[in-house]
């Protein structure tokens, strides 16, 4: 049989070493090393280095690769390069498979798995999750959680569901998780989350190019340094035009930590009235248990449980509003464009703004235990105009400070089609003004809210003040954080107006939600 084998050109023998693993995605590559295996010859001819085009083709049919192309503007990658990836990839998909943890190989793996989720458009992450990602990731955590945290918890908030069917064995990760070991979690995520000096202290964003060198231009940002001994270990697709920074170590714990408390139930004060047309006779003003059960039926939204339902083509909305099937790796764009920076360009490039257009809407935050909800709008300045100088207190002042032609701004009208339509990047300056629904002033308090966005790193601050005279025991609260998935804006608040050491201090996790059908809420 072999010397029939032997004899068959190695373009036939390619596509019969293809069509082996082909209707088997989520396999590992067994059957073509059993073929490579049969003789030297089959090996010779089959083999990565000789034969890379076979490798190169089973890789464009497990894993994506229009992000990457998107994103990258570059050519295409060479056929040994997407080779070599698949080779890497296997190898971490068999560790994840076999809870396989070495200390040598947890960073660059660890970075090939976060890269693989930013540009998954379905298929990347059925390949994780069928290794078993979840479950690894929960290993990892409980293992370097302290040290090299910022990944394994970053991973985790792209991997972790709710709870959610069984699909492809996947358990309820969340819901299933033993309180003991969720409450460990919680109790190890808080110095991130509250910003320890203990721990915070000396960790650095440590710029690492895809060669393996430190760029030498540290930021004071918190984040986990990355080794420098691992060259081109993370990918061979990309060039080494990029440099990647640690992401956020603050914003995914937040997240984190919302998503786990979220598991143990809100308990209702029995004392309120049920229902608001309950409690406007006797004038009592604020939450009702009505209001509270809206609360405990509110969840973060997961990434994971997004793509349950139709992994590659999910509903997505474009900036101009327009509901569209688009590939699932453009909801991850901001947070690629905030890790990955293409050297030599400056830090206000357009992908790095890619982040305007996303505030506007009406956000949502039920599970603080301080609810929030705001409609929020961007105002962009764009040149010959000047942007303020500071971001106005006050709705009046700001229409009266944007009154002249120097700092003229336009707001951003999500559904824009006109001639006149510029693009949000090119804007100079984004100003967020907003306020509470009316419909949820009594409930929760009315308030007004002015901001800005830091185009260099989409960084939001916004500032939430009473919207009426009376109310100003409701205190000043001070927003900062970052969108993540085009509909979560997680940070911290901290009050304003008080000694730093009698100021309150909070998380946040806003959602941004559809409005409600103007008939059921008339002159909101």
């Amino acid at each position: 049989m072999l010397p029939h084998l032997e004899s068959i050109p190695v373009d036939v023998l390619s596509q019969i070493a293809f069509f082996t693993v082909a209707s088997a995605p989520f396999t590992g590559l067994g059957a073509v090393l059993q073929l490579l295996l049969c003789s030297r010859n089959l090996h010779d001819a089959l083999s990565l280095t000789s034969c890379p085009q076979l490798y190169a083709r089973v890789f464009r049919i497990r894993f994506d690769l229009v992000a990457h192309l998107r994103r990258s503007k570059l050519a295409s990658p060479t056929t040994t390069n997407l080779a070599l990836e698949l080779q890497r990839r296997c190898a971490v998909l068999r560790r994840i498979r076999h809870r396989h943890v070495a200390d040598h190989s947890i960073l660059p793996d660890l970075w090939t798995i976060y890269l693989m989720l930013l540009e998954s458009d379905g298929m990347n992450e059925s390949q994780l999750h069928s290794a078993g990602i979840a479950q690894y990731i929960r290993i990892l955590l409980k293992r370097c959680l302290g040290q090299q945290g910022v990944l394994p918890i970053s991973v985790a908030c792209l991997v972790w569901s709710h709870s959610v069917p069984d699909l492809m064995h996947r358990p309820e990760f969340i819901a299933d998780m033993p309180s003991e070991e969720r409450s460990q979690t919680l109790s190890e995520l808080r110095p991130f989350v509250t910003g320890s000096s203990n721990v915070m202290n000396g960790m650095r964003r440590c710029p690492l190019s895809f060669d393996g060198s430190y760029n030498r231009a540290l930021e004071m940002m918190p984040g986990a340094c990355v080794g420098n001994n691992y060259r081109s270990l993370f990918s061979s697709i990309y060039t080494r035009e990029y440099t990647l920074t640690a992401p956020s170590l603050l914003s995914a714990s937040i997240f984190l930590t919302f998503a786990l408390k979220e598991a143990i139930a809100l308990q209702v004060p029995k004392h309120l009235p049920q229902t608001q047309v309950v409690a406007r006779p006797t004038e009592h003003d604020g939450p009702t248990i009505e209001d509270f059960f809206a609360i405990t039926r509110r969840r973060t939204p997961l990434v994971a449980d997004s793509g349950h339902q139709n992994p590659s083509r999910e509903p997505f909305a474009d900036r101009a509003g327009r509901k569209m099937r688009a590939s699932r790796s453009l909801a991850h764009d901001e947070e690629f464009y905030r890790v990955a920076h293409r050297l030599g360009l400056p830090d206000d490039t357009w992908e790095l703004r890619s982040c305007i257009g996303l505030l506007s809407g009406t956000w949502e935050d039920f599970v603080s235990r301080h609810p929030i909800q705001c409609r929020l709008e961007e105002h962009l300045c764009f040149t010959p105009c000047m942007p303020l100088p500071s971001v106005p207190r006050n709705a009046n002042e700001f229409s009266d400070a944007t009154g002249t032609s120097k700092h003229r701004y336009e707001l951003f009208r999500p559904t824009d089609t006109s001639e006149n339509y510029r693009d949000p990047r090119h804007a100079l300056d984004v100003v967020i003004t907003g306020e509470t629904p009316r419909r949820l002033e009594a409930t929760w308090g009315a308030f007004i809210f002015f901001g800005r966005i830091r185009l260099s790193d989409g960084l939001v601050t916004l500032t939430r003040k009473p919207k009426y005279s009376g109310d100003e025991g409701r205190g000043t609260w001070i927003f900062e954080g970052y969108i993540h998935n085009r509909r979560s804006f997680v940070g911290r608040w901290r009050s304003f107006g008080v000694s730093e050491r009698e100021s309150l201090r909070g998380i946040f996790s806003l959602t941004k939600v559809d409005d409600p059908p103007s008939h059921l809420y008339p002159g909101l």
